[in-house]
C-alpha cells in the first residue's frame, strides 16, 4: 500500500530540517570557540608554568635584591600565580617549592633556567625583575603617584631558550588631576602598591592568556 502524498512530504520535510541542523551544528559551535577568547601576545598553548620570584633594582646602580631576597618580587609572584588560576584556562601555574635553593644558589649572573624547570615538571618559566617603584613625582607635590615598571621574561624549558622578554609600565592613578590622595604615606603607599601589583599582574596575564571575548 503507497502512503499518501502528504505523508511523504512531511516526511521529506523532517529529514531536510535534520540535515540542515547537521550542518549548521559545526559552524556555530566552531564560531563560538573562536569568539570565546582572544589569542595571546604570547601563546604558551597548553602549558605548566613555574613562576619564580622577581629580582629588584634598588636605588643605586649596583644594587639588585636576587630572586627571592625581594618583598615585592616574591609578591608579584603570588598574584601571577593567582591571576593566572583563575583568568588562564590554557597555562597551569605550578608550585615553587624545591627550587628556591637552586635558583638562589647559582653563582653566575645566568640561572639555568632549563634546569630548574625540570625540578617541577614546567614547560616554561616566567621570571623577571621590577625596575623601578615610585610613588611620588615632582610635578605633583603632596600627591600619591604611583609608578611601577616590570622586565619579565619567558623561559622554554625543553632547551632553556628565552621566548619573550618585555617591559611594562603601570601608573595609578592613570591621570594625576584625579589622584588628589591627603592621608598618610604609610598606609596609602601600601593600599598604592597593591593596586599596581595587581595592574601588573593583569597586563602580564593578559599577555600570555589573551582575553575573554565580549
Amino acid at each position: 500500500m503507497t502512503p499518501p502524498c502528504s505523508s511523504i512530504a512531511a516526511h521529506l520535510l523532517h529529514l531536510s530540517l535534520r540535515v540542515l541542523l547537521l550542518l549548521l551544528l559545526p559552524i556555530s559551535t566552531g564560531c563560538s570557540g573562536t569568539e570565546e577568547r582572544l589569542a595571546p601576545e604570547v601563546d604558551l598553548g597548553e602549558s605548566r608554568l613555574l613562576i619564580v620570584p622577581f629580582q629588584e633594582k634598588g636605588r643605586s646602580v649596583s644594587a639588585l635584591r636576587w630572586h627571592y631576597e625581594s618583598e615585592e618580587g616574591i609578591r608579584l609572584a603570588q598574584n601571577l600565580e593567582m591571576q593566572m588560576s583563575s583568568d588562564c584556562p590554557p597555562i597551569t601555574p605550578l608550585s615553587d617549592r624545591g627550587v628556591e635553593d637552586l635558583v638562589f644558589h647559582t653563582d653566575s649572573d645566568e640561572v639555568p633556567w632549563d634546569v630548574v624547570g625540570r625540578e617541577v615538571d614546567a614547560t616554561h618559566v616566567l621570571t623577571g625583575r621590577i625596575e623601578s617603584i615610585r610613588f611620588s613625582d615632582p610635578r605633583t607635590p603632596g600627591m600619591l603617584q604611583g609608578r611601577f615598571v616590570v622586565r619579565w621574561w619567558v623561559f622554554r624549558v625543553s632547551d632553556g631558550t628565552r621566548v619573550t622578554s618585555k617591559e611594562f609600565r603601570v601608573r595609578v592613578p592613570e591621570d594625576p588631576e584625579s589622584g588628589k590622595i591627603y592621608v598618610s604615606f604609610e598606609s596609602s603607599e601600601r593600599e598604592l602598591m597593591a593596586a599596581l601589583r595587581a595592574q601588573m599582574s593583569q597586563l602580564i596575564t593578559l599577555s600570555l592568556c589573551g582575553a575573554e571575548a565580549e
